[in-house]
């Protein structure tokens, strides 16, 4: 009898109107924080043991009040049916969140939903990454939808003024939700998710992470859209109808070899030849100069994107974006990869890098690269750890096995030991005098590391008798040392103190050996842009829409830094100060003919800019615009 009576009096709540919605609505946010929770540990953004005394599980439930109350007040009559289909749609995103993050390490994102569908890129293991747990998706939909047939005699027909005041107190719940995030939200790093995107994911959470893609996804389309400028469009047809071939003397010489492009990480051109304590750093390197085009004067032009920003310049031969990375501002843009051109010269590319496919959104990019597959730490054996993942040694060995699986191949390695901090390098035999046990003397030993890496390299290739078959370029993506190390730096290299002796060091070095038997040191100035074209013009092949030149030309060489500064052969520009200095004497310069080249140099910053902002390689629009 107690029992029917409290059935009774939970059934006459059910029929009042306003228990009835706050009962979804309670049930509705429970449900999403929940499988948001879930989702968090089961893809590893976050690890145990588990918790909810931390930020983010706060991020986690005001992002789930924001969403449910929003669709409440947006649809007030129809409030049951959207908090239903709500919960369903968010459910699926969440599921296919969890078969894609636990391959790849990231919740799903519009660009790559965009570009392919991602059950046919994880379709041989979609079995193996499905787990009995992950019905908590959707085990709470049955009860969802016996409560809405529960409350069906309820109602919300309610007085205007009742109802006025029902939606500004759901706005004003929206509204503290979001101070509330906004203010907690200030104590995050954000610097982090410049490099990786799953770091607003690991922060802020799965929900807010998706309401950041799809608004910096329509905020890509509202600005791509744009119609061009008459002026912008003039600047394009100038700086190409100007622009000559990227043809030497060595133009073909390595036809149809073999490709192998070395990143390394953090490698800056000093290191070459540097002896301390009477040792080479790098004594292989040194050796390979001898039968190598070997250019010294090659300045990085990397910008926010960093490591992915000197990635792109190998691949399309563009500037980087001013700010941020291009990887995840433009992933879907349609590009002229060296991919693309060598896979119409029946090259199969592979790209390789031994750590998480998503660091720097490489698992989306790449697609667009045209590689024919990408290589992250999921593909290699991890048996060997050096600095933060595989060594550069064991990456090395089986990259060349998957690459000589094939017998045209174009291979691009990022190695990853030596990057900063430099740890892990406490075995390797080099005397750094009273520089043992500073940062500086521990990146100069990860350089005598990754000496010996390479060194391991050619010797498998000579053994296997594929070195004379294989052209190997070899280049460093940015600086190793910044300005916490300059004082040490300096005094390594005994520089004068001044910011253009400092700035000059920023250069990486690049080798290109295609069998040659004899040596070429080339001291023209050029950048990371020009790699590309260079590496073309050996092979006898052409890009018209590239920006750099080919370092083998006889022409005067530059390099326009993606900060305006431009370096020629005898003058370097320091755009944050606007001056011009004479690079063998550091003095300041006075000469307009020198800044009026200067000017129209950094033009193809502009340019460049503009290709990638409107997507101009897409549908030949590059070319209407030619024409």
């Amino acid at each position: 009898m107690r029992y029917s009576r409290s059935r009774n009096k939970f059934s006459n709540l059910l029929e009042n109107p306003l228990f009835a919605e706050a009962l979804l609505i309670g049930i509705t946010i429970f449900s999403i924080f929940t499988k948001v929770i879930y989702l968090q540990y089961t893809i590893k953004l976050k690890e145990p043991p588990f918790s909810l005394l931390n930020y983010v599980s706060v991020y986690i439930f005001l992002s789930s009040i924001t969403i449910v109350l929003f669709a409440v007040l947006w649809f007030p009559k129809r409030y049951k049916g959207i908090l239903l289909f709500l919960n369903i749609v968010l459910s699926l995103v969440f599921f296919s969140d969890t078969l894609y993050g636990r391959y790849y390490g990231i919740p799903l994102t519009i660009p790559i939903l965009y570009q392919i569908g991602f059950v046919n890129d994880i379709s041989e293991s979609i079995f193996s990454l499905l787990k009995i747990k992950d019905i908590v998706f959707f085990i709470d939909i049955p009860v969802f939808i016996s409560l809405i047939f529960l409350t069906r005699t309820s109602t919300i027909r309610f007085q205007r003024k009742k109802s006025t005041k029902r939606n500004v107190i759901i706005a004003l719940a929206i509204v503290l939700s979001i101070v509330a995030f906004k203010g907690l939200g200030k104590r995050v790093d954000r610097t982090r998710h410049a490099y990786q995107r799953k770091n607003i994911a690991q922060d802020f959470g799965t929900l807010y992470f998706h309401g950041f893609d799809v608004y910096d996804f329509a905020k890509q389309k509202i600005t791509r859209n744009r119609p061009l400028r008459e002026k912008e469009k003039e600047l394009i047809r100038e700086f190409f109808g100007n622009k000559g071939n990227n043809q030497s003397k060595y133009h073909g010489i390595s036809s149809n070899k073999n490709i192998i492009v070395i990143q390394v990480e953090a490698m800056q051109e000093f290191a070459v030849d540097l002896t301390i304590e009477g040792e080479e750093v790098t004594p292989f390197l040194n050796r390979l100069k001898e039968n190598s085009f070997y250019f010294e004067n090659i300045y990085h032009q990397v910008a926010g994107g960093n490591t992915s920003d000197a990635e792109f310049m190998l691949n399309n031969s563009l500037y980087p974006a001013p700010t941020g990375s291009v990887n995840y501002l433009y992933p879907t843009n349609r590009f002229i990869s060296l991919g693309e051109i060598l896979g119409r010269e029946g090259y199969v590319s592979r790209a390789f890098h031994g750590y998480e496919p998503s660091f720097w959104n490489r698992e989306a990019i790449y697609r667009n690269y045209k590689y024919d597959k990408f290589y992250s730490w999921n593909d290699f054996e991890l048996k060997e750890i050096r600095g933060w993942a595989i060594s550069d040694e064991s990456f090395f060995k089986q990259s060349l096995d998957i690459s000589l699986e094939n017998e045209k191949f174009f291979s691009f390695l990022i190695t990853l030991s030596s990057h900063h901090p430099y740890g892990g390098f406490d075995d390797i035999d080099l005397n750094t005098g009273k520089l043992e046990g500073t940062q500086v003397g521990n990146y100069l030993k990860s350089m005598r590391y990754v000496d010996m890496a390479i060194e391991s390299l050619f010797k498998k290739l000579k053994d296997l008798g594929e070195l004379n078959n294989t052209m190997v370029i070899i280049y460093g993506d940015h600086n190793g040392l910044y300005e916490d190390q300059r004082a040490l730096v300096e005094d390594l290299l005994d520089l004068d103190g001044s910011n253009v002796d400092w700035k000059k060091t920023q250069k990486v070095p690049l080798w290109i050996f295609s069998g040659q038997n004899k040596g070429e040191n080339i001291k023209k100035v050029g950048g990371q842009i020009d790699i590309m074209p260079t590496i073309m013009d050996l092979l006898g092949l052409e890009n018209s829409f590239s920006f750099g030149k080919s370092l083998l030309m006889e022409e005067p060489g530059y390099c326009v830094k993606r900060d305006g500064t431009v370096i020629l052969e005898d003058y370097f520009f320091d755009n944050s100060v606007k001056t011009l200095y004479h690079l063998e004497s550091n003095e300041i310069v006075d000469n307009s003919l020198i800044l009026a080249d200067i000017e129209e140099k950094q033009k193809e910053l502009i340019i460049s800019d503009i290709i990638l902002g409107k997507n101009l390689f897409n549908h030949d629009k590059l070319l209407e615009i030619l024409e």
